[in-house]
C-alpha cells in the first residue's frame, strides 16, 4: 500500500491499536495528523491535542487541522468500561460520529474511514430498531436526550456503544458512498494486548477472556489489527462499504462449530 503524500487523521495515535496503525502508513508516506490526548512517541506531521469526549474541544481541533483535503479518518480512540457509562458514551460514540460528520466535507472522493468497533458489538441484530433510531439523531445533545431515555443504553454502556457504532456505520455508510464518494466501515477485534487488556479482562470476567484465548490461541497484538485497518482504508477495498470486520483470529467460527457439535450429540 503507497500512502505516499496522503493526509490521514489518526485518533488514539499514542499508544495500541491507534500508534501501529499510525506506524504503518508513515512507513508508507503519509502525512499523520494525531488526534490524541498526548502526543504520539513517532514523528507526524502535526499532532492536535483533543478530548473526544467534549464536543467543543473536538471542533476546536477541526478548526486546527486548517483546511487542506484529507485522504482518510481512522477512528481508533476509545475508552474501556472501566472509565465509566459517560465517558464510554461520549468518547466511544457521541465524539466519534460529532468529529467524522464535521470531518466528512474535508474527505476527498476515494477516501476512507475505518472505526474500531469490537466483539462486544456483536449484539447489535438485538437492538436493530432501537439503535437504528439513535442513528438518525445527528445533533450531540439531541443524541444525549435520546440516550438518557433509554436506560437500557447503560446496561452493559460498553457493549451497547460498540452495537450503537455498527448500527451507525451501516446506517449512514452506503448513502455517504453515493453522494461524497468516501467509504466507511468497521474493524471488530476481540481483547487487545494494549495498555487498557486489564481493564478488559476486569470488565468482562477472567473466564470470558481465558475461553477466548483458548479458542484463539494467544492474545493478538496491535500488529494483528492494524493491517485490516489499513485494507479497509485503502483502494484495494473500493467496494467494501458497511462492513463490520471481524478480527478476532476464529472466535465466532469456533463457538459455531463447538454450537453445532454440541446440537449434534
Amino acid at each position: 500500500m503507497n500512502w505516499a503524500d496522503r493526509n490521514i487523521v489518526v485518533t488514539g495515535a499514542s499508544s495500541g491499536i491507534g500508534l501501529r496503525v499510525a506506524e504503518l502508513l508513515v512507513e508508507g508516506g503519509a502525512r499523520i495528523i494525531a488526534l490524541d490526548r498526548s502526543p504520539p512517541p513517532l514523528a507526524v506531521a502535526a499532532h492536535v491535542k483533543v478530548d473526544l469526549g467534549d464536543p467543543d474541544s473536538i471542533d476546536a481541533a477541526v478548526a486546527a487541522l486548517g483546511e487542506g483535503p484529507l485522504h482518510g479518518l481512522c477512528n481508533i480512540a476509545g475508552v474501556p468500561q472501566m472509565a465509566g457509562d459517560e465517558a464510554v458514551c461520549r468518547v466511544n460514540y457521541l465524539g466519534l460520529r460529532h468529529l467524522t460528520l464535521h470531518l466528512l466535507p474535508r474527505l476527498v472522493r476515494g477516501a476512507g474511514i475505518v472505526n474500531l468497533s469490537s466483539t462486544a458489538g456483536y449484539g447489535w441484530r438485538d437492538r436493530a430498531g432501537l439503535l437504528w433510531e439513535l442513528a438518525q439523531v445527528e445533533d450531540w445533545r439531541e443524541a444525549e436526550a435520546w440516550i438518557a431515555a433509554h436506560p437500557v443504553m447503560f446496561e452493559d454502556a460498553y457493549d451497547r456503544f460498540k452495537e450503537a457504532l455498527v448500527v451507525w456505520t451501516q446506517a449512514v455508510a452506503s448513502g455517504w458512498f453515493l453522494r461524497h464518494g468516501v467509504r466507511m466501515n468497521c474493524v471488530s477485534p476481540g481483547p487487545v494486548q494494549t495498555p487498557i487488556f486489564e481493564d478488559f479482562t476486569r470488565v468482562f470476567g477472567k473466564g470470558n477472556v481465558e475461553d477466548i484465548l483458548a479458542r484463539t490461541g494467544r492474545v493478538p497484538k496491535p500488529d494483528d489489527i492494524a493491517p485490516p485497518v489499513l485494507f479497509l482504508l485503502d483502494d484495494a477495498s473500493r467496494w467494501i462499504v458497511g462492513v463490520d470486520l471481524p478480527t478476532e483470529g476464529g472466535l465466532s467460527a469456533s463457538r459455531f462449530a463447538s454450537g453445532m457439535r454440541r446440537s449434534r450429540a
